[in-house]
């Protein structure tokens, strides 16, 4: 359950979005944390999808005037998005859309992502690249920060839920709940592939304030890396699950 100070930043955001995009807004949804179980207030960012009939140059300037003031709010720089774009994009962003519409919550208009039809076929491949890309960006970014502690704790705490999204999507690949809480999404996924990752649930405990910081940070950006190359690995083997 959200607090009263973000869901009152929410009703604020609802109603300035509304007056900014008038009757041209579709839907406005909040999606993320902040719509499930994983919300941190004064860390976790408001995520919000504005969808749109037609996006315009115009439409563009207006979330430009106004972005400063709802970042104010804890809004991160919103999705724009409209009709087109999202039955369109059902093939190639099967990842975003399965968990947009696992955990949302409608804050005006038509709740467009309740019932869109996602194709899953190219989830896995999806995923993949997702993995791979994420963890070259871990090495360079170690290279870059590896030295300042405070950094790289910020590091692993901010990737460390970008691989549980992908457990998540890969359990529900292989027909499981896809849990939305990180920690019972890793859990999930440890059991489907019988393999553990303690670092990252470490992660997960530090990040929601159930655990302190325990052992060397670079010896703990160590256990993870491997955990992250294990990870990819563990998706590159599984192709039979797309099938």
């Amino acid at each position: 359950m959200l607090d009263a100070k973000t869901e009152k930043a929410i009703a604020r955001l609802t109603e300035s979005v509304r007056q900014v995009f008038g009757n041209d807004l579709v839907s406005l949804l909040l999606y993320g944390s902040a719509a499930g179980e994983d919300f941190i207030a004064g860390r976790s960012d408001l995520n919000c999808a504005i969808v749109l009939e037609h996006i315009t140059h115009a439409h563009l300037k207006q979330l430009h005037a106004r972005l400063a003031e709802w970042h104010k709010l804890g809004m991160a720089t919103p999705l724009l998005l409209d009709r087109t774009f999202l039955d369109g994009a059902r093939d190639v962003f099967p990842m975003e859309l399965h968990d947009m519409q696992a955990q949302h919550r409608l804050l005006a208009g038509e709740d467009v992502i309740a019932g869109l039809e996602i194709d899953r076929r190219n989830l896995r491949y999806q995923a993949e690249h997702e993995a791979r890309s994420k963890l070259l960006r871990l090495r360079a970014l170690y290279a870059e920060v590896g030295a300042d502690s405070a950094r790289l704790q910020a590091l692993l705490l901010d990737s460390v839920k970008t691989f549980v999204i992908l457990m998540r999507n890969l359990s529900r690949l292989r027909g499981g709940v896809g849990h939305r809480r990180y920690e019972d999404a890793l859990a999930q996924f440890e059991r489907d592939t019988t393999t553990s990752f303690p670092t990252m649930r470490q992660l997960l405990h530090v990040r929601h304030g159930s655990e302190e910081w325990r052992g060397d940070i670079d010896g703990i950006f160590s256990a993870y890396l491997e955990e992250v190359e294990r990870l990819v690995d563990l998706i590159d083997g599984n192709e039979e699950a797309s099938t």
